[in-house]
């Protein structure tokens, strides 16, 4: 079972994968490159929003969890700790793997570094991190007007730096290996830490 954070992520995910299947549709006869591209930047775009809000979600669905209102000492270290988290949140803007990271361990005590490996694919850690920021480059490029950097899953064999469906399809199955990964992870947390056994 996945965490809310998780579920909110998923449903996000589903309803990006319309912008990389519009630009391959045949009958919207996109035949020219750039209007590909704004299709595919548009969903790389969309992920990065719906991972930024999967981390927002999950270190609130933390303090759910962890919530004993029936405790009155705990409450009172409680309340500062989600307060001090939710003026954080405000803050958090750029979800990359060092910001995640300190969010993530400053104010759940949560440290997902371990955790973020891509089996599947091959990817260690250092993979896995270094990725994460190349598409915030990425991102970041189309927000501030700034040519697109250059990785070898953006070139093409001719030296050409462009997004492709496959480019798309690649991102969408990172974020959603990060997602399972940093869920299992704050939920095997919260266990350990809090000795709840039924998180989510």
């Amino acid at each position: 079972m996945s965490s809310p954070a998780a579920s909110k992520y998923a449903t996000a995910a589903g309803r990006i994968q319309t912008l990389r299947k519009a630009a391959t549709d045949r009958h919207l006869r996109l035949r020219l490159h750039d209007e590909r591209q704004v299709y595919y930047h548009a969903a790389l775009t969309a992920y990065v929003a719906a991972w930024d809000a999967y981390i927002n979600n999950l270190v609130r669905d933390f303090y759910d969890v962890i919530d004993d209102p029936f405790t009155l000492r705990f409450q009172a270290i409680y309340a500062i700790a989600r307060q001090a988290a939710e003026r954080a949140l405000d803050r958090f803007n750029t979800p990359n793997w060092e910001n995640t990271r300190n969010l993530l361990q400053r104010y759940t005590g949560y440290d997902p570094i371990g955790d973020w490996v891509w089996t599947r694919r091959g990817m260690v850690g250092l993979q896995v991190r270094e990725r994460l920021n190349e598409i915030l480059r990425i991102r970041h490029s189309f927000a501030h007007g700034f040519d697109m950097p250059a990785y070898n899953w953006t070139q093409s064999p001719s030296g050409r730096v462009r997004l492709t469906s496959e480019a798309i399809q690649e991102t969408e199955a990172f974020f959603k290996n990060l997602v399972d990964v940093t869920d299992r992870g704050m939920k095997a947390h919260i266990e350990l830490t809090y000795g709840i056994a039924s998180v989510w």
